[in-house]
């Protein structure tokens, strides 16, 4: 995603959210940290931190923060601490359609976070 398509990707995602700042990684890449998005309904807790990894041509990374329970009470599956931006942060993983110049940052995060509506 470049600079000039960035820009309103994070205006929406701040009008969505609030709470989203950004920084430089590694290899051109921009992480995006969203300070609370909400989790699907019976999740445990019900927001988490997300962090988005952004780089241009690349279906973006999505990690959340924290042990989050699922409405069964269950732990998810694939589901595993990493560090990024030197913090503890968790992947995931959820196969669902995106595409950078028809979908929004917005669109992906929800989408992301419906994996955990799944029961297992």
């Amino acid at each position: 995603m470049s600079d000039d398509t960035l820009a309103p990707e994070l205006e929406e995602l701040k009008d969505t959210y609030g709470d989203v700042s950004t920084a430089g990684g590694a290899s051109q890449q921009t992480l995006i940290r969203i300070g609370g998005a909400r989790l699907p309904y019976g999740c445990v807790p019900i927001s988490t931190s997300v962090l988005l990894v952004v780089q241009d041509g690349q279906r973006p990374q999505c990690y959340v923060k924290g042990a989050i329970k699922l409405p069964s009470g269950s732990s998810p599956r694939n589901y595993a601490p990493v560090q990024m931006a030197g913090e503890e942060w968790w992947q995931f993983s959820y196969a669902f359609p995106w595409e950078q110049h028809a979908h929004s940052l917005v669109q992906f995060v929800e989408a992301s976070l419906q994996r955990f509506a799944k029961t297992e």
